[in-house]
């Protein structure tokens, strides 16, 4: 009798771990974003406050560049993205830069910040405007990339062409970078603010913006190839290396999209994330300044997420 009630003791505490409930796994989402520079920054940051502040977990998957996880995302092989809207619009409707190669699963998730950019040079250059790139070396990207698009509208801004310049080829952003660093070009497009900004004002002595026109037919001949992009003001009081003067930048609005299988439960829970951790985004750094909650929901002619849909129209930002 004692050895059958031990038996039974004995039973009674192993089935006890078996019978408990296993702690729950939190869900592991997959965010494509670049391996520098400030969307690498951005995607970074999304990734904390989804993990933070949902039941989900993000990780970033960084790339070279935008174009090497966009097909992905629209594959389904990548959950999530982050790029700016020339860059998902063109995606979304196969033109420009992903020209032959629609991708229509791409949904919009989150309209973010605009997203600041500028002509760079070194702030002992004879490089005044636009104009004066005429003759000098600029990085040329290959055709149809980020890159491409964005050098051609800085120089379109000024009546330029890259018959006008010395072309000097870079694969991608980071070399770009490089290039300037190690004096090969003398001029380069970079994020006001970003922590990349401020390492090559540190390595080059000195960096200063130039100021792009703004006159209707020179923010045209941008959009030609930038659509959706526009000017805006930085001054010498916004304590960002490289103002001395109010400066006119380009900018265009970060976006943050999915697959449209995503489940829509966890498209739900990553919006409302990035909504309630807005004020945290802003504090980690000036490349998200602009980041306004009540513009989450705006039009940018690319469909938006049903699970996205329904958090917006909780918060009250959706417009019908």
């Amino acid at each position: 009798m004692i050895r059958t009630t031990f038996s039974l003791a004995l039973a009674a505490l192993v089935l006890v771990p078996a019978l408990a409930p296993a702690p729950a796994v939190a869900q592991v989402v997959t965010l494509g974003s670049t391996t520098g520079g400030a969307t690498s920054q951005m995607g970074r940051a999304i990734a904390a406050t989804v993990s933070d502040l949902s039941p989900l977990q993000m990780r970033p998957q960084e790339m070279a560049n935008t174009a090497d996880y966009m097909p992905l995302v629209n594959a389904g092989e990548i959950d999530f993205g982050i790029s700016n809207v020339v860059q998902l619009w063109y995606a979304y409707n196969g033109l420009g830069m992903s020209a032959g190669q629609p991708g229509p699963n791409l949904r919009a998730v989150s309209i973010l910040q605009p997203f600041r950019n500028g002509l760079q040079v070194r702030n002992d250059s004879a490089i005044r405007s636009v104009e004066d790139l005429r003759g000098q070396r600029v990085p040329s990207f290959p055709d149809g990339s980020l890159g491409d698009h964005v050098m051609r509208a800085y120089l379109a801004n000024g009546g330029l062409s890259y018959d006008d310049v010395v072309a000097v080829p870079v694969p991608n952003f980071p070399r770009m970078w490089d290039s300037f660093r190690e004096g090969q070009t003398d001029a380069v497009i970079d994020v006001p603010g970003s922590a990349n900004s401020r390492e090559l004002d540190a390595a080059v002595g000195g960096i200063r913006y130039v100021s792009f026109n703004d006159t209707d037919a020179a923010r045209a001949a941008m959009q030609d190839w930038l659509p959706q992009a526009f000017l805006t003001e930085i001054g010498p009081d916004s304590g960002l290396p490289g103002f001395f003067e109010p400066i006119l930048v380009n900018a265009f609005t970060y976006t943050f999209f999915a697959n449209a299988d995503v489940p829509e439960a966890q498209v739900y829970e990553v919006a409302k994330a990035i909504y309630d951790g807005a004020d945290a985004l802003l504090e980690t750094g000036p490349v998200w300044a602009g980041l306004n909650r009540e513009t989450f929901a705006a039009d940018v002619d690319v469909p938006f997420h049903p699970g996205a849909i329904r958090f917006y129209q909780e918060a009250g930002i959706w417009q019908e």
